[in-house]
């Protein structure tokens, strides 16, 4: 009866429900009772859990994509001293949480900024070469380059990372660089390069403008020409005449209008408008 007992005891004590949360994925393992080595039994996404079992444990691993920021001050291309922070958002691919305890590391070692716990696998195997990567890229381009060209160099970053870390569980997402801080002097001369092309970019607004008003002008002096061109050659005096007598029929339609004209002379020629009642 005791030792039936204290088996039962034995077995409660070695048995128990391990939960994963939402967002994680758990890592179950399978813990001898004196000796032997922990070996893998399966992974698990939360929420869940394993139900009541023997001897087996959970370690969670947070699966859900966070921004990780590094702050830098490097040199330039043009050997200017900037200042930026990086914001690399990235999480785990999903069904990778065995390969994220064995190989990469799946505990926290101590907290961000914000106090939110920074994980093992991030520290010890994403850190310094994504803060490389960052450096890099960053390096290529002159200080006056990279406030205006911060997108690009994002983009270059992720594909870089991406294509460092394609076979492993890290996925990256999206990667920006902001919050640049330069010299007060570097700063102005910045700033007045910037102002510097915005004026060019407006004068050569204004002068496309001003070539596109030209050629209208130019167009419609050709048309006003070529129109004056085609009366000079149309207009003979029999022409004029005809337009004459037009103009007398029109007034002699008008009630009560009487038309008091005279000849030139004898070899034709219009006639002369004496009067008109």
């Amino acid at each position: 009866m005791k030792y039936a007992v204290f088996l039962s005891v034995l077995l409660c004590a070695g048995c128990a429900n391990r939960t994963t949360p939402e967002g994680y994925e758990g890592y179950i393992f399978h813990r001898p009772l004196i000796v032997g080595e922990a070996t893998f039994v399966a992974g698990q996404r939360g929420p869940t859990s394993t139900g009541l079992v023997w001897r087996q444990f959970v370690q969670n691993v947070d699966m859900r994509a966070k921004t990780y920021t590094e702050s830098f001050h490097i040199l330039s291309k043009d050997n200017l001293d900037v200042g930026f922070a990086a914001h690399a958002r990235a999480s785990l691919k999903p069904g990778s949480v065995r390969s994220v305890v064995e190989e990469l590391g799946a505990g926290d070692l101590g907290t961000n900024a914000e106090g939110r716990p920074i994980p093992e696998w991030y520290v010890r195997n994403v850190k310094q070469p994504y803060r490389t990567a960052v450096r890099d890229v960053v390096h290529q381009y002159d200080a006056y380059e990279i406030q205006s060209k911060t997108q690009e160099i994002g983009n270059k970053i992720l594909e870089r990372l991406r294509e460092e870390y394609g076979d492993t569980p890290v996925l990256f997402e999206t990667m920006s660089i902001g919050n640049l801080t330069y010299p007060a002097e570097i700063n102005q001369e910045i700033q007045q390069k910037l102002a510097t092309e915005q004026d060019l970019e407006r004068m050569e607004r204004e002068r496309q403008i001003a070539e596109q008003e030209a050629e209208i002008t130019v167009t419609n002096a050709e048309g006003r020409a070529a129109a004056q061109r085609i009366v000079n050659e149309t207009l003979t005096p029999l022409y004029v005449q005809h337009e004459m007598l037009e103009g007398f029929r029109a007034l002699s339609r008008v009630d009560r209008a009487t038309i008091v004209v005279t000849p030139v002379s004898d070899s034709g020629g219009s006639p002369i408008v004496l009067g008109l009642k």
